[in-house]
């Protein structure tokens, strides 16, 4: 290998270690630990910030249907956003409940969901505000241990991390000094007594649901906005233990 080549090997490798580091900054917002520029949506609303992207084509709908867009635009609201594929893992896994005890040829489709929640069957258009939380979370503000919010469905409590990773899969590479940290929202089904002895990575399955934020820190006009990961299920549905 000759010399030159070895320099130009070298330059370009210490060229994307210093890009990387220089793009990683306050008011990026996270995809997996890779940073995205977050100027884009700082006009737009949490919910216009939904509504301007196809994942979130059906969310939209959901939200229209449950009547809360303007608490997901209030002044100072983190949205934790369930994508498209969250609400239709909810629909199939519903289709087969109804299947299995009701109709072995019924259905539930987006149809149903929608009236569900329209006229609040289950509490279904309540549920959705267990999405909310009512203060900015910031990455300055999140800790890697995580800690308690109260979401806006009464009685509702979430833990919120912001922890390390070591997951190539999340942006980790063993050639960068900073390791990256990505977002968790867990939902708590049971109180769970939170501090550094015990971090929300640590919360049992029986206790809460710890769901991977993998698009964190969307600036919008008033508020973050945080997309859960698709394979999360809309509602938590079935995952209570």
């Amino acid at each position: 290998m000759s010399k030159k080549y070895q320099f130009v090997k070298q330059f370009l490798m210490i060229s994307c270690i210093i890009l990387f580091l220089y793009s990683c900054k306050k008011n990026d917002y996270i995809v997996g630990g890779e940073p995205q520029d977050v100027n884009i949506y700082k006009n737009m609303s949490n919910y216009d910030m939904l509504k301007s992207n196809v994942a979130f084509d059906t969310l939209v709908q959901v939200i229209d249907a449950a009547g809360i867009k303007d608490l997901i635009n209030a002044q100072g609201t983190t949205f934790f956003a369930p994508s498209d594929y969250s609400i239709f893992g909810y629909l199939n896994k519903r289709t087969i409940y109804v299947q299995n005890n009701i109709d072995i040829n019924g259905k539930f489709g987006l149809d149903s969901l929608l009236y569900y929640i329209s006229n609040n069957i289950n509490g279904t258009k309540d549920s959705l505000l267990m999405y909310i939380i009512k203060q900015p979370l910031t990455y300055d503000v999140l800790k890697s241990e995580g800690a308690l919010y109260p979401t806006g469905l009464i009685g509702d409590t979430a833990a919120v991390s912001y922890e390390y990773t070591y997951e190539e899969a999340l942006g980790y590479s063993s050639s960068v000094s900073t390791v990256p940290r990505v977002v968790y929202f867990t939902h708590l089904w049971y109180h769970y007594d939170l501090d550094e002895d015990n971090p929300a990575g640590d919360i049992p399955n029986d206790v809460g649901v710890r769901t991977l934020v993998k698009t964190s820190g969307i600036l919008t006009q008033n508020g973050v906005v945080n997309a859960l990961e698709s394979s999360h299920t809309l509602f938590f549905y079935g995952t209570k233990q």
